[in-house]
């Protein structure tokens, strides 16, 4: 059983990894598209024909899926150093299994199958930089396995918001632009019982709820609370 009082393992940043593989930053960078969306700006929906694989450089996009009963559930927050879309570079053909909306202002540098292939040709330390960023999502897979499986929800969303308010701790505001729906699919916690616990928080003053929004008043007892619930 994990230790509440652990925090959420760090993400390795691709940046990283592609010197751990022995891969040099500005060659991937020199091998890549740069693209850029604005805000509310979707980078591919779920069904769309499989397209690049795409490097976070700047902002931060919200991965959302369509569930069984057909409603849309946001499955995590993604954050400059991570990646989306690598799995095109694996099957090659195919669909997009989710879909990907821009949160703020993003840029992504974007790598096709093909141009994959031939920067791998030239370097083995291509493949082995896809095969630390897939094991680096399989890392973070089982954590939150392990969150779904061991923690409450209390302790699951003090984990989620202590992650958010970190995440968008560079905003002047610490705005998490985030509606309750979304965080109450990212935890596998009700609408009903995000909403009580969120509105606990609101009144001793670690956060301020709004629509469509929440706006962290203090972070560091928000930290705490990920650690000692």
């Amino acid at each position: 059983m994990p230790d509440s009082q652990q925090p959420s393992p760090p993400r390795l940043d691709w940046r990283s990894l592609s010197g751990q593989a022995g891969l040099d930053e500005r060659e991937l960078r020199a091998a890549c598209r740069r693209r850029r969306y604005r805000r509310g700006d979707t980078v591919f929906h779920e069904g769309d024909p499989a397209g690049p694989f795409h490097l976070l450089d700047i902002g931060r996009v919200a991965v959302r899926l369509t569930t069984l009963l057909g409603d849309v559930s946001t499955i995590d927050i993604l954050q400059p150093g991570d990646t989306f879309g690598e799995q095109t570079l694996i099957h090659g053909a195919g669909d997009r299994s989710a879909t990907v909306v821009a949160l703020d202002r993003v840029e992504t540098l974007t790598l096709d199958a093909a141009t994959f292939d031939e920067l791998g040709a030239r370097n083995p330390a291509v493949q082995r930089f896809l095969l630390m960023v897939l094991s680096n999502r399989l890392r973070a897979t089982s954590h939150q396995l392990l969150e779904a499986r061991f923690l409450s929800a209390e302790q699951r969303l003090a984990h989620c918001l202590s992650r958010l308010a970190h995440m968008f701790a560079d905003e002047s505001t610490d705005v998490i632009p985030l509606t309750q729906t979304d965080i109450a699919s990212m935890t596998g916690v009700t609408r009903s019982t995000v909403n009580r616990l969120l509105h606990q928080a609101a009144a001793d003053g670690t956060i301020e709820i709004a629509r469509g929004r929440l706006r962290v008043l203090d972070a560091a007892r928000l930290h705490h609370r990920a650690r000692t619930i």
